[in-house]
């Protein structure tokens, strides 16, 4: 009675401050994700870790015999897809069997980056190819050439952005491996929805001007930055879109990626903004997941992500 006691008054002490819990754990056979912290001891659980399960259901865990695994960011996470060659100088990940398809644009940190290992995009993948039943790829647009090494906070090398922000090499990696890939994997017409975070908005914006792309999702876009820095007009690129847009953006943003801003304006009804002003730039794949309200926001955007592509893809 006392240890029950005394462990009760832990966890009020600490119920206020993010205690230290898995991203995600294997409990059994069952994969659970962390969704927030808050004071778990009335129900007798061990931490104020609160995880959702796959049927949306919450739930915290006390001491068992089950065996649990658990599924840090940063590098220990396993990987459910494969890495594939598109062409001889062009691999991607693939993930998932579904007749619809996904293709995710990166940031800068590529699929063949070793910094790739620090964010949750492989995670995002294979949720959206476990949950939403769908095939996902995710290009090395970049082709092997990663982004020099910079300094912490500071933006990427200019002269490697212009190198890589190239639609005209976009374009022509699109027309003549990435869709020749897919059309080879999948039977039927092509069902094509586009994801991409910051860099990645890039090629979502432009190809979502194809017929073939049903919808496409910039979450914390930088496509307002990168389409004048190589020299073309943002009004002139937002007005060849055809496909549903979603902007998922953070505080702080440009005006012409929210509402009432130019991509608004031009594309009407085909676009909507879910705006994330609490969070910083990058969140969706390398906010601090310690913090729960980055945890929070995650699971809101991947929701969004999901009900949009249910929606149109």
């Amino acid at each position: 009675m006392l240890y029950i006691i005394s462990i009760s008054l832990l966890f009020s002490l600490v119920a206020s401050q993010p205690t230290p819990c898995c991203q995600s754990k294997m409990v059994g056979e069952v994969n659970y994700t962390l969704v927030t912290y808050m004071d778990t001891s009335e129900w007798g659980c061990k931490e104020n870790c609160v995880y959702a399960t796959e049927e949306g259901g919450k739930v915290c865990f006390k001491s068992g015999e089950l065996p649990v695994t658990c599924q840090e960011s940063g590098g220990s996470y396993t990987a459910k897809g494969t890495m594939v060659d598109l062409d001889p100088g062009m691999k991607g990940y693939l993930v998932g069997s579904g007749k619809k398809v996904i293709v995710w644009s990166t940031d800068t940190t590529g699929i063949t980056d070793e910094g790739i290992a620090n964010k949750t995009t492989l995670e995002w993948a294979d949720m959206l190819a476990e949950k939403g039943g769908y095939t996902v790829l995710i290009p090395d647009w970049f082709r092997g050439n990663n982004a020099p090494a910079s300094p912490p906070n500071s933006p990427p090398n200019r002269t490697w952005v212009m190198q890589v922000t190239n639609w005209t090499r976009i374009e022509s990696d699109w027309n003549n491996t990435i869709l020749p890939y897919l059309e080879t994997k999948m039977t039927g017409p092509l069902s094509i929805g586009l994801i991409g975070t910051c860099w990645g908005s890039y090629p979502v914006v432009l190809l979502s001007r194809f017929n073939n792309i049903k919808c496409g999702i910039s979450m914390h876009p930088s496509h307002d930055k990168l389409i004048p820095t190589v020299g073309q007009n943002e009004t002139e690129v937002l007005s060849q879109v055809v496909a549903p847009q979603l902007f998922m953006t953070e505080g702080g943003v440009a005006d012409s990626v929210k509402a009432g801003g130019i991509a608004d304006e031009i594309l009407g009804d085909k676009i909507t903004f879910e705006e994330f002003n609490d969070m910083e730039h990058g969140w969706t794949v390398g906010g601090d997941l310690s913090d729960p309200d980055v945890v929070r926001d995650v699971e809101k955007a991947k929701k969004l992500a999901l009900e949009f592509f249910a929606k149109y893809l």
